[in-house]
């Protein structure tokens, strides 16, 4: 389905400026040589190292921003550079840098923030009028954080065909099975990607594929014409773990000490791109083949990092609504360390926020999100004394909130769409309620995806389907896809015809599955549920159910 959304790419990409502190000298050597003798901050001294450090890495000659802001004497011939008061605007308006988490929550890694002090030099050099000063006076980008060096990454892996992007779509979101098969169990301690196309390659995300979801991947490239095929909210199917991401200013930074992401020999990595072909200024999209690169440990660490995704797939947001508010609270399945977060929702998705609710003590603010934009989207760390220490049982709130008004709609062959329902699904017409939650573990902790499940079922009335849909995604929804599919497997020598039923309805609702489940065919699920209870309770589904854990 073709649609038309806004270029997202701002007029000026990252800038960070960090203090500019009388004792590192920047004010007075500022005044030796300016361009104007009245200015007290000028390009080469102050302004030129904070943008070197943190705005040429996405703003330089074929780098991904719409213009380069690499030194040269030629962009001040006419008193200025071009881009100045653009970028400084941004800056200062908040539309750069581009990072969506408040400052007011918690502390998190690698912060793409302005201080007020940082402001204020922006704000001086442009009040001065753009002062550039003495050459001489540059003593190169500023000393910032950095993630430790990792060396060359252990893979390097590519989509088998480069693929050209739909130019009839501003915005083409396409996944690609990576062409590898893990022959052993591998260590993942950190992932990147580097675009083919920097212009028009807006961010990339990765998903590891487990073993037993390999095949519903390869369905659905092979139901798709040409390299890959086409996606949006995920790539397609269950609830996956994410195993990293990029988006221009992201930094590779590596998962803790003593740690690493387990892929399972037998596994798959899909590769989802997002093409922005606005970025192209109507020339046509070349082929394109981005890498993935992939640095590994060959020991096998004390802890691994699993990405739990609780993710709220009874939500429905009523038409019309400009602000409705969809919450969830989830559990944790098991103790760990919580080192990162990703938010997630679609294109009607206004604000998002978590918070973490241990047992006996106070909530503390997780993430929060004033201003989603899906475009933006990413992982974020916690700072290293930010991390967050769970236990299983603990709570986590996760409130989404969107606006499904009328005037807020995305367009659809040309026109803006018509509100209606909206329930939890993977197109681009669908809506997510979704949060990463990478937690640390010791590494031979076993199988805990449904870990929250068993206490929570015991409290359900008997025959409720709605509570034992809601007890399968308390832990997150890695237990939902498979708690959901051995029930099903289980099913056909006691509750042949109710489970038929809910097929029947499933085929007939135009919702997600989960939507149908718990809306459109909330009767017929229930029937097979109090069918299927017993025998779930009398261990007639044992073997089934040891697949997820049980």
């Amino acid at each position: 389905m073709s649609q038309r959304l806004p270029q997202h790419f701002p007029s000026a990409a990252v800038l960070f400026v960090l203090p500019v502190a009388l004792s590192t000298g920047w004010l007075a050597s500022c005044s030796s040589e300016p361009t104007d003798p009245e200015a007290t901050v000028t390009y080469h001294a102050a302004v030129r190292p904070i943008l070197d450090a943190r705005c040429v890495s996405c703003h330089h000659n074929g780098g991904p921003a719409p213009f380069s802001m690499e030194y040269t004497a030629d962009d001040w011939k006419n008193g200025k550079p071009t881009w100045a008061e653009s970028a400084v605007g941004a800056a200062l308006d908040g539309r750069m840098p581009p990072w969506l988490p408040s400052g007011d929550c918690r502390d998190l890694a690698y912060e793409r923030v302005l201080s007020d002090e940082e402001k204020q030099a922006l704000t001086t050099w442009r009040d001065e009028g753009f002062a550039q000063g003495d050459p001489e006076l540059y003593n190169g980008p500023l000393n910032v954080e950095t993630p430790p060096d990792l060396g060359s990454p252990a893979l390097e892996l590519q989509p088998a065909e480069a693929y050209t992007p739909n130019d009839e779509e501003s915005d083409d979101y396409r996944c690609f099975i990576l062409p590898t098969s893990f022959d052993k169990d591998t260590f993942v301690t950190a992932t990147n990607i580097v675009p083919g196309d920097t212009q028009m390659v807006h961010h990339g995300l990765l998903y590891l594929v487990p073993p037993d979801g390999v095949a519903n991947a390869e369905k659905l490239d092979k139901s798709d014409d040409g390299p890959g095929y086409t996606c949006f909210g995920g790539p397609g199917g269950t609830t996956l773990s994410t195993l990293g991401g990029w988006v221009p200013g992201a930094v590779i930074a590596p998962t803790p000490e003593n740690s690493a992401i387990f892929v399972p020999a037998g596994s798959k990595i899909v590769l989802q791109i997002h093409y922005n072909t606005l970025a192209l200024n109507g020339a046509p999209p070349p082929a394109e083949k981005s890498t993935v690169q992939i640095w590994t440990t060959a020991a096998k660490p004390a802890y691994r990092v699993e990405s739990l995704p609780m993710a709220h797939l009874g939500m429905k947001v009523p038409s019309g609504e400009e602000a409705s508010v969809q919450e969830r609270v989830f559990q944790m399945p098991v103790d760990g360390t919580i080192i990162s977060l990703a938010p997630h929702m679609h294109l009607l998705g206004a604000a998002i926020e978590a918070s973490f609710e241990p047992e006996g003590a106070d909530a503390a603010c997780m993430i929060q999100i004033p201003e989603w934009d899906f475009h933006w989207q990413q992982m974020y760390g916690l700072g290293k004394d930010a991390r967050l220490e769970a236990k299983k049982g603990d709570k986590i709130r996760l409130k989404c909130t969107y606006n499904n008004s009328a005037a807020n709609q995305p367009m659809v062959g040309g026109s803006k769409k018509a509100p209606e329902d909206v329930y939890w699904g993977e197109g681009t017409l669908d809506e997510m309620c979704l949060l990463y939650v990478a937690t640390m573990v010791p590494f031979d902790t076993p199988d805990f995806r449904c870990g929250a499940y068993p206490s929570c079922v015991e409290k359900c009335g008997d025959g409720d389907g709605r509570c034992f849909f809601d007890c399968a995604t308390v832990g997150g929804g890695q237990c939902a896809g498979c708690l959901i599919s051995a029930v099903a497997k289980c099913a056909p020598p006691y509750c042949a015809s109710q489970g038929i039923a809910v097929q029947q309805c499933n085929q007939t609702c135009s919702g997600d599955g989960a939507g149908c489940i718990l809306y459109d065919c909330k009767e017929e699920f229930d029937a097979f549920y109090a069918c299927m209870e017993p025998h779930l309770e009398g261990g007639d589904c044992a073997t089934q159910l040891a697949a997820c854990g049980l």
